[in-house]
């Protein structure tokens, strides 16, 4: 039996309150709330029904209070897993009561078998645990819900849940407690209505979903059922009744924080750095529910010395490496401003890790004091929905930085490396027929104040981009057509334009290519204005449900003059591509599989020339046994076109063919002993060739604690990896240059560590460790023979040697204790280790012994927050 948990509510992004609204206070009657309505789909769908709470809730997991007693009662769970549509294993009881301020939700989940809690950080996975939750459409707009979930030791898990993903990075302020017992267990949740976001009509009627999931059988069963074979989601959601007069609650929120850096680095004769630095700041976190359904939130030199470090990456290739955002700020309410597609050819209009990065420029000597990320000075975001329209808007002010230098004179100078800057982000988004008809647009904007001629030449003064986007539903969901174009324009001196047009996304320098030029010169006056524009579009076409056939249908097209990169993401521009993939999947489980698909797909991409960039086709697979291991595994073939990347700028060359083939496995996650792993392997017709192989291994032997541990082994020899190019007016094959290339052997091997310990619900510890040895063995020279080829004949000029063994450990722990309702104190500890060797061979032993021989930088951060609701 689970010890009973005394629950504290969590400090997070709160979400929405409202201009008070009168009160008509009614009493609902006892009765099952089964009784079907129609769904603005068209579909019959449950109802639930709140009542209005006459008398008190006190929040102990008990369900002991009078109130409860004659509250509607929810009870009819289908499940969706293991067996569809047959009614729950175990008897489920869901009563709803609300006051003026929240909305109470007591749960009674019977349970003859052995009931499973685990503890665990907040938002952790649902492992092998029972669960349930409550998901509210409060807005009723079939697009989004809020998410609360709890499982029987007490941990709690909150999400904003849209019809394309899961946020859980929105931490809400509420209350839940639970208790085991002989004959199951219970769950007594308090959710203010502060948190949530609704409209103003006097009577409501909202979606809901009640789930549970009872992890010994890996069943997960609902309230309102949803085949696997429909769309599914939010917009299938049953409704919630009976809520009248609501209100919600105070409007201000209030986060100060304080921080204490203490930094314990090598200086490597660096004069500007101590072996010991320490550093205080204070910050501000606010929350104003400007209305109901809408909400400002903003920071005032936000910290986030407690956020993961990113693993390390070696990058050899020509695009940029992404990262996910992990700072909690940008990840909250990130949904409202997803926009198109997300992953066309033109790329994402808003890249939230723009905003903060690491300063572009360096210093002109080694000996220098260069910030590690720019200082967000103030950020603050609007969001929430008014006569229809959901509107996000996102405002944020960086600092500008400096760096500092020793000349060889020995003097102390600065130099600009990031100017001040604003970035500019709206979103609106209009839903009709149910929201299965939406139709919207985004605009972002930078600025930045280029008070040098150093930032003149270096950054764009302005940079806008633009677009529309659309999506329609019909035949209750199962097909979807969607769209959206984009326009951008970037502003600056002649110099900073001509940076962007020879960047690795455009390459407008390259010599054959008649479609792109370089048309603004570099060197011309810093007074004389340029500009550069662009556009982009997709549109596509999904059978998104059905027993066993999907598939779809996509295509777009980017100018070489499109430019998002200020404020958003960009691999590559000057592209048209067509893709379509077409999927047979059952779901019916047989003796020995209990689901598997198959999805065949192609693609086809040209530049706008109309050259062939890339063609590729392949087939997927994945499958899950009746034991819960699941199987994937994919070959593809690309055949052989042109590669307008490969010289960096310089003429088209030939991307050679390749085929390719990938599979991987995971275990049953409800063993205490979990394992996971996978394959990898590419060959190209010139002789290349590339395997990988990754595994994993989980422990959870406690309730208390997990652990996993994940190595990776790479593997690849590239026949030509690229060099550098050598002027050379008198060899024209290549356009009066020699584009050097070397055959490259790559050796990697990693390991990540993950550990997670919690003391108690509110207490835990997060650690993360990734080791990382890389080396790279450069061979001889070889230049290109001529453009449209991959021929290569020696090279008589000398060559710097390029080899390098790259020795990397990073890692952080975090100790976080949530130690009132929204208040919380972090500890976080991250070290650095890392060299570079001019090696080229891999040695295990050596490289293990080079890396932890080196000096490490530690940083220990301390940040303690007080949440303030007057």
């Amino acid at each position: 039996m689970h010890p009973l948990l005394r629950p504290i509510p969590s400090v997070g992004a709160v979400l929405a309150a409202m201009v008070p609204a009168v009160v008509a206070a009614r009493s609902a009657l006892a009765q099952p709330s089964v009784a079907p309505t129609v769904s603005a789909g068209g579909a019959a769908v449950p109802v639930s029904r709140a009542a209005r709470l006459v008398g008190t809730i006190h929040v102990d997991g008990r369900l002991d209070d009078a109130a409860w007693r004659d509250a509607p009662v929810t009870d009819a769970f289908t499940q969706i897993d293991p067996d569809e549509g047959k009614p729950a294993s175990e008897r489920t009881e869901v009563r709803v009561l609300y006051d003026d301020d929240a909305l109470y939700v007591g749960v009674r989940l019977h349970d003859r078998g052995r009931v499973t809690g685990r503890l665990g950080r907040r938002d952790m996975p649902l492992g092998d645990s029972d669960w349930f939750g409550v998901m509210l459409d409060s807005y009723h707009d079939h697009r989004t819900a809020f998410g609360f979930d709890v499982n029987p030791a007490g941990v709690r898990r909150d999400e904003v849940k849209t019809i394309d993903a899961d946020d859980n990075s929105w931490d809400a302020v509420w209350d839940v407690a639970t208790s085991v017992d002989s004959g199951g267990w219970t769950a007594e949740y308090r959710i203010p209505f502060s948190q949530l976001r609704f409209g103003r009509d006097s009577a409501q009627t909202w979606g809901v979903q009640f789930e549970r999931v009872i992890g010994r059988n890996l069943e997960y069963a609902v309230s309102t059922f949803i085949p696997k074979r429909d769309r599914g989601g939010v917009p299938a959601y049953g409704h919630l009744a009976g809520l009248n007069g609501l209100h919600a609650g105070k409007r201000l929120e209030l986060l100060p924080y304080t921080v204490s850096r203490a930094e314990y680095v090598d200086p490597h004769g660096n004069p500007y750095r101590t072996k010991h630095e320490y550093v205080g700041s204070a910050g501000l976190d606010l929350r104003y529910r400007v209305a109901s359904n809408l909400t400002l939130v903003a920071t005032l030199n936000p910290d986030f010395g407690q956020v993961e470090v990113d693993p390390a990456v070696v990058n050899l290739g020509v695009y940029e490496t992404f990262f996910e955002e992990k700072r909690p700020f940008f990840l909250e309410g990130s949904e409202i401003f997803d926009f198109g597609l997300g992953n066309t050819s033109g790329g994402q209009l808003f890249y939230s890790r723009r905003i903060g990065r690491a300063p572009t420029l360096g210093a002109p000597t080694p000996f220098a004091d260069i910030p590690t990320t720019t200082t967000i000075l103030g950020a603050a975001k609007l969001s929430g929905k008014v006569a229809g329209w959901s509107l996000g808007t996102l405002g944020a002010v960086t600092g500008r930085e400096n760096a500092r230098y020793r000349d060889d004179l020995g003097h102390d100078l600065t130099s600009a490396a990031e100017p001040r800057s604003g970035y500019f982000v709206s979103r609106a988004r209009r839903e009709y027929r149910g929201g299965q008809t939406i139709v919207g647009g985004a605009l972002t904007a930078v600025h930045r104040d280029l008070a040098t001629d150093v930032l003149r030449r270096a950054f764009r003064s302005d940079a806008f981009a633009g677009g529309v986007d659309f999506r329609h539903e019909w035949a209750n969901h199962a097909w979807r057509l969607r769209g959206d174009a984009e326009g951008s324009l970037i502003r600056g001196s002649a110099a900073s334009i001509a940076l962007v047009e020879t960047a690795s996304n455009h390459f407008f320098q390259r010599p054959d290519a008649d479609h792109l030029a370089v048309d603004v010169d570099p060197n011309a006056p810093l007074g004389t204005r340029a500009s550069l524009g662009g556009y982009s579009a997709s549109a596509g076409i999904t059978k998104q449900s059905g027993e066993h056939w999907r598939g779809d249908l996509a295509a777009a097209a980017t100018s070489p003059g499109y430019e998002v990169n200020d404020l958003g993401f960009s691999y590559r521009t000057d592209r048209r591509d067509v893709a379509f993939n077409v999927s047979y999947r059952e779901n019916r489980p047989g003796k020995h599989v209990r689901r598997w698909s198959v999805t065949p797909n192609v693609r086809s991409e040209h530049n706008t020339a109309w050259e062939p960039i890339l063609t590729v086709g392949g087939v997927n697979a994945n499958l899950l046994t009746v034991g819960y291991w699941s199987f994937n595994g994919a070959v593809r073939r690309q055949f052989r076109s042109f590669d307008d990347r490969l010289t960096r700028g310089g003429p088209i060359a030939i991307r050679p063919a390749n085929v390719a083939a990938n599979v991987a496995f995971s275990s049953d996650g409800r063993k205490p002993i979990t394992g996971d792993g996978g394959v990898f392997y590419q060959r190209d017709e010139s002789g290349g060739w590339t395997y990988n192989v990754e595994a994993g291994v989980g422990l959870k032997t406690s309730s208390r604690w997990n652990l996993r541990v994940g190595p990776t082994f790479t593997k690849a020899r590239v026949t030509a990896q690229y060099v550098t190019a050598v002027r050379d007016s008198a060899y024209t094959p290549t356009y009066g240059a020699r584009y050097l290339f070397a055959p490259l052997a790559q050796t990697e091997l990693g390991l990540e560590t993950r550990l997670n310990v919690t003391f108690t619900r509110d207490l835990s510890l997060e650690t993360y460790v990734q080791p990382l040895i890389s080396s790279a063995d450069y061979g001889a020279a070889r230049q290109l023979v001529r453009a449209r080829s991959y021929d290569f004949a020696d090279y008589p000029g000398r060559v710097p040697d390029l080899d390098f063994n790259l020795r990397s450990l990073r890692g952080n722990a975090v100790l976080r204790w949530e130690y009132r309702p929204g208040s919380t104190l972090y500890v976080a500890w991250q070290q650095l280790r890392q060299g570079i060797a001019p090696v080229g061979d891999f040695a295990f032993g050596r490289d293990r012994a080079a890396l932890f021989a080196t000096r490490p930088d530690n940083i220990l951060v301390v940040k303690a927050s007080y949440w303030l609701n007057p």
